[in-house]
């Protein structure tokens, strides 16, 4: 080749071949983008750690945490006492919609260089799903799918179907999802220092029923679902698998307005305008269905999905505002589970204020949302009958966060 063709042949590669940029960690590719059983965010970080064969604990800390708002402490102490203690217990809202996920999300993104790792999360439906009630504090999974997917050589991962609240059986194997390891019975985290799909992260023994079946333990259930919870579990796994599998096909992030469109619509389809009256027929509590239908309150998932199955409408075209209603109306009655309404209650205010008082000199200071599970009220309620106090606990807790921050 001459001199003058090999030059013009390195102008066209030049010119027509764009060398993809390098990423910092291991491009791993989500599992199931697209599918109703589509992998969690935190399923992936652990099967990141793996692949770079670190534990999680560090895999986070070195590469994740100094880029996210919550985390960032002394940036001379490195791994910090005060970042395990924080990041173990926040983990779970990695898979929701708030800033605790949309921040990792970006980072990892930008190391991975995998653009689909939003999906792994609730953040398209930041917008028309409320995060009370939502997602769960400690993992969940179902211990026959770890042992199918173990036997078939298939990757071993968390579905972010099993981060949910209302999920509580695999409609695969009509399974309970279990809450403990079956050998230390403890409580897992959804991200801990040594974390691994299917494997527990406290004392490393796999999470399958085989596990304790070969060790002759018979206090687990290990039963199915029986009638008739399991075809309302059927629906409700269905239902949300829907709205994780469109996800990435949204064309726009579904907007507020869309849910309160819709649930006027059927207040006036199902109960010609009666709210008190659609409350009754769907076990809700009188004021929820005018808070929905006015923009004031968004819809518990747990409560939508009872909507949901009473007028036969899909979820997802739900919470997308392409709700139609077709007359005659055909009510499907709830199962006797989901059958049961939250009592209103006298709020004693005489009580509160004395136990929130006693707060201030709780050690260590508790938030205003713990104190307010202790005593069973909504810290919203408890912030409008008494704000000084509230602050008060609220100032006490973050003077305590910061001390921690700074050891």
């Amino acid at each position: 080749m001459s001199v003058e063709s090999w030059s013009n042949h390195q102008l066209w590669y030049s010119k027509t071949t764009t060398i993809p940029e390098r990423s910092r960690l291991h491009p791993l590719e989500p599992i199931g983008v697209g599918t109703p059983t589509v992998e969690s965010l935190t399923s992936y970080v652990a099967r990141l750690a793996a692949a770079h064969r670190v534990p999680t604990g560090i895999l986070l800390a070195q590469e994740v945490a100094q880029q996210v708002s919550r985390y960032q402490g002394n940036q001379h102490q490195g791994l910090s006492r005060w970042f395990f203690r924080v990041f173990f217990n926040d983990t779970g809202a990695w898979n929701g919609m708030g800033i605790m996920a949309s921040e990792p999300v970006h980072v990892l993104e930008a190391r991975t260089k995998q653009h689909q790792l939003r999906f792994l999360t609730l953040l398209r439906w930041a917008n028309v799903l409320p995060s009370r009630g939502l997602l769960r504090t400690n993992k969940a999974w179902c211990p026959v799918c770890y042992d199918d997917w173990e036997r078939c050589g298939k990757p071993i991962y968390e579905p972010l179907l099993w981060s949910l609240q209302v999920v509580t059986t695999c409609p695969v194997h009509q399974q309970v999802l279990w809450h403990q390891c079956p050998n230390c019975r403890r409580s897992l985290y959804p991200l801990e220092w040594n974390s691994r799909p299917g494997f527990c992260s406290r004392c490393q023994q796999w999470l399958g029923v085989s596990s304790f079946l070969s060790t002759g333990e018979t206090s687990f259930d290990a039963s199915p679902v029986e009638p008739p919870d399991w075809e309302w579990q059927i629906f409700v796994v269905y239902s949300v698998g829907k709205i994780l599998e469109q996800a990435p096909f949204l064309e726009s992030v579904p907007a507020r307005e869309n849910l309160a469109f819709c649930i006027d619509l059927c207040i006036q389809k199902a109960t010609n305008g009666n709210a008190k009256a659609f409350a009754e027929l769907m076990y809700l509590s009188a004021s929820v269905p005018g808070e929905w239908r006015c923009g004031q309150a968004l819809a518990q998932l747990g409560l939508l999905l009872r909507v949901c199955w009473c007028l036969s409408i899909p979820l997802v075209d739900f919470l997308t505002g392409r709700v139609v209603i077709e007359q005659p109306l055909s009510l499907k009655v709830l199962p006797i589970t989901q059958q049961r309404r939250k009592t209103n209650r006298r709020f004693d205010a005489l009580k509160v204020q004395m136990f929130l008082e006693a707060a201030l000199s709780f050690e260590p200071p508790q938030s205003l949302k713990q104190v307010a599970a202790t005593i069973g009220y909504d810290p919203g309620d408890i912030s409008r009958f008494f704000p000084d106090l509230c602050h008060q606990i609220s100032a006490r807790y973050r003077l305590y966060r910061q001390a921690i921050r700074k050891s």
